[in-house]
């Protein structure tokens, strides 16, 4: 299989499994062993229309059914892929269980969706399908054309990235909102990296690769994936690429970008994390490391240490072009008129402020956009994440965020001490992250915690 499926069918078949999720479900019966009856996904010629056949209900949650063909037909696109690789194909029973898993977690989240009326604008679909086209080197034209070869069907992609839109808008609404950071927790933070913690000092960047360990799963079922991840881990070592071994095989949220999680404080990642690979020289790796969420192999790409005991953070020096939506503009056409702007501006009709002044609605047009020297954390993650993977230079797809739509440019980035204020404004940003993450893990794990989850046995 293709590169861009491979990515695009582990992010798809784990949307959710990037978040370590440790929810015990109201179960009224046992997880029964799922009888997937369908014919060998190998056969690369066979499509999925082809080897759905009879179908049955294999589990309710609240009362929307999960039929085998919901599991079978995900399970297909992911033992194809591993065939394609020629990787080793683990047990379908257990493989399913783990794809039952997530399907109950986002027809969870997907029918909060619905009442809360979220909904996002057919063009935001269409731009996330461009950016998802692009970060794979193909046209949208050919993703059709090869999704449809493939057996999966354009149509199911596009469903899937819009799902993981909604997801996303959802997750700010019932999440983001209530996360408060007081001084006293800002206080608290800057004394801890400042006095005897010399991890505040240390900047690194880690990938990784996820191997989730499904919700009540059994010891059997755990050493299966513990085998897994040894394999990969073996692999790994012996040479074989750590970028497409994550997006190929991640179950984490990063799977697409290789795994890679970003040059940062080493407070900002995970203990268990920094305390595996410490000892690790730059473009080494460890693990199999065990966490909640599963089994993850660790590999150091950068790791930096400051002569001093101040913060020292990667700056950005970004411009964006701000249309607000709402009653008088629509989200479709912000993001149709963004991208007449990027045209011209890729063509050199008009340069990026210029742009700026004359159509921003954002307080920075008068300044041509300019955002000034920027700080980890000090935007809203749906514009940093894309900001910080930005070449400098490019100018971004048009870019939805809760403020409107944006076009984004990057003019320069740089490693800089920060002051007493910024140190703050820097620890306020990187406790908000991390009560965000805590605040959805509780939030998930009592949305299915609460779900009305029955498994039904289906043997034939």
């Amino acid at each position: 299989m293709t590169k861009y499926f491979q990515v695009l069918s582990i992010s798809l078949l784990c949307l959710h499994a990037w978040q370590p999720v440790i929810a015990q479900g109201l179960r009224l019966a046992p997880t029964p062993a799922l009888s997937i009856r369908a014919a060998s996904a190998v056969d690369s010629k066979e499509t999925t229309s082809s080897v759905i056949q009879a179908d049955f209900i294999v589990a309710i949650v609240n009362s929307e059914p999960i039929t085998n063909n919901d599991v079978k037909t995900r399970l297909i696109r992911y033992e194809r892929r591993l065939a394609a690789q020629g990787g080793a194909l683990p047990s379908r029973v257990d493989l399913a269980r783990e794809i039952l898993e997530d399907i109950i977690r986002e027809k969870l989240q997907l029918n909060l969706v619905k009442e809360s009326g979220i909904r996002v604008d057919d063009r935001a679909v269409d731009t996330a399908v461009q950016t998802f086209a692009t970060q794979n080197n193909i046209s949208v034209a050919e993703l059709k054309t090869r999704s449809s070869a493939d057996g999966i069907g354009y149509n199911q992609i596009r469903a899937d990235i819009q799902n993981q839109l909604l997801i996303q808008k959802l997750r700010e609404k019932e999440v983001l909102g209530g996360i408060a950071i007081s001084d006293s927790d800002i206080n608290a933070f800057i004394k801890e990296q400042l006095s005897t913690n010399t991890s505040a000092e240390l900047t690194i960047d880690l990938a990784q690769i996820l191997i989730s360990i499904p919700e009540g799963a059994t010891p059997a079922q755990i050493q299966i994936l513990q085998s897994r991840a040894d394999r990969l881990f073996a692999r790994a070592k012996a040479g074989d690429d750590f970028f497409k071994l994550a997006q190929e095989n991640s179950d984490a949220k990063d799977a697409r970008s290789g795994g890679q999680m970003g040059l940062r404080t080493a407070d900002r990642y995970p203990t268990l994390f920094t305390e595996a690979t410490k000892d690790l020289k730059v473009g080494e790796i460890t693990g199999p490391v065990r966490s909640g969420a599963g089994f993850h192999l660790l590999k150091l790409l950068e790791k930096q240490l400051p002569n001093s005991n101040s913060f020292a953070v990667t700056q950005t020096m970004p411009r964006h072009i701000l249309l607000r939506t709402g009653p008088s503009l629509s989200e479709s056409t912000a993001i149709a008129k963004l991208l007449d702007v990027k045209k011209r501006i890729e063509s050199r009709a008009i340069d990026f402020a210029t742009a700026a002044k004359e159509t921003s609605q954002d307080g920075s047009a008068a300044a041509g956009g300019d955002l000034g020297w920027s700080n980890p954390g000090q935007f809203v993650p749906e514009f940093e994440n894309v900001m910080d993977q930005l070449p400098i230079g490019k100018i971004s797809a048009p870019l939805v965020s809760r403020f409107g739509v944006h076009l984004l440019l990057v003019e320069e980035r740089r490693q800089s001490q920060l002051n007493a204020a910024e140190q703050r404004d820097v620890a306020r940003n990187v406790l908000r992250e991390k009560k965000f993450d805590e605040a959805y893990a509780n939030w998930i794990r009592e949305l299915r915690g609460n779900a009305y989850v029955e498994y039904r046995d289906n043997q034939p």
